[in-house]
């Protein structure tokens, strides 16, 4: 079975990078998998009756359950990080928890976020950039992290890495940051309205809209291959094609 794993920092950065992209795959009949480092407690609320930071984890943590299964998404990782504290944490550690979802699914891709950290540079975003770029490598190494090796899991070198990007921002949108050039490009026009609904699962976000509708809510989403085997074309439509 082929497998697509997403690695990042809060609930609905699967919606917003790459929602349409993991429906198409998942309706294909790939195993999509999310690594999801925070619950987004420190996130906006769009107004919903919240009570506190750890009210809005367990919301949102709810929310991304509910978006995952819109998706196809068959399996989702939590492990209930700080929103916005990333870059505080122990980087081998998350690096290593980063290393076991690959491991243990098997990836063939993964995505991330590129190093600027997504349209809105988020700073968690660029620290979950780096910890799946060094996991990709460290997941095919016996040597790296042998306690997963120990206790049953098996090194696995995940085929190709791509990077979250996006087209170069018109004058007066929310967000002008530039992104890393696209060197995939998938079509997931038929999976639009899906994409649309998980946004919308994600409730307490839906303050957003404007930056989901410009960054988001597109017909092609774009990637660019980061490390791995070579991609057969400068352009490719399929983040698998050739392996």
């Amino acid at each position: 079975m082929r497998s697509l794993a997403g690695i990042y920092a809060h609930p609905d950065d699967e919606t917003f990078s790459g929602g349409g992209t993991f429906a198409r795959y998942a309706a294909a009949g790939v195993r999509c998998t999310l690594y999801c480092a925070t619950d987004g407690q420190a996130g906006k609320t769009s107004g919903l009756p919240v009570n506190s930071q750890a009210e809005l984890g367990e919301l949102r943590r709810r929310e991304l359950k509910a978006a995952a299964g819109i998706l196809g998404i068959a399996g989702v990782e939590t492990p209930g990080h700080s929103d916005g504290a990333l870059a505080a944490l122990n980087q081998d550690d998350l690096i290593g928890e980063v290393v076991r979802h690959i491991r243990r699914e098997r990836a063939q891709v993964v995505i991330t976020f590129g190093p600027e950290g997504a349209p809105n540079t988020h700073p968690d975003h660029r620290v979950i950039s780096r910890a799946a770029t060094a996991a990709f490598f460290l997941a095919a190494l016996e040597t790296a992290y042998r306690e997963q090796i120990e206790s049953g899991l098996m090194a696995h070198s995940a085929s190709r890495l791509y990077y979250v990007t996006w087209p170069a921002p018109p004058p007066g949108v929310l967000h002008d940051t530039l992104g890393v050039s696209a060197t995939a490009r998938i079509d997931v026009r038929r999976h639009r309205e899906q994409e649309w609904a998980a946004f919308r699962a994600h409730a307490s976000q839906q303050v957003l809209l404007q930056r989901f509708e410009e960054t988001s809510a597109t017909d092609d989403e774009l990637f660019a291959f980061a490390a791995g085997v070579p991609q057969p074309r400068p352009v490719v439509e399929d983040l698998f094609e050739g392996l």
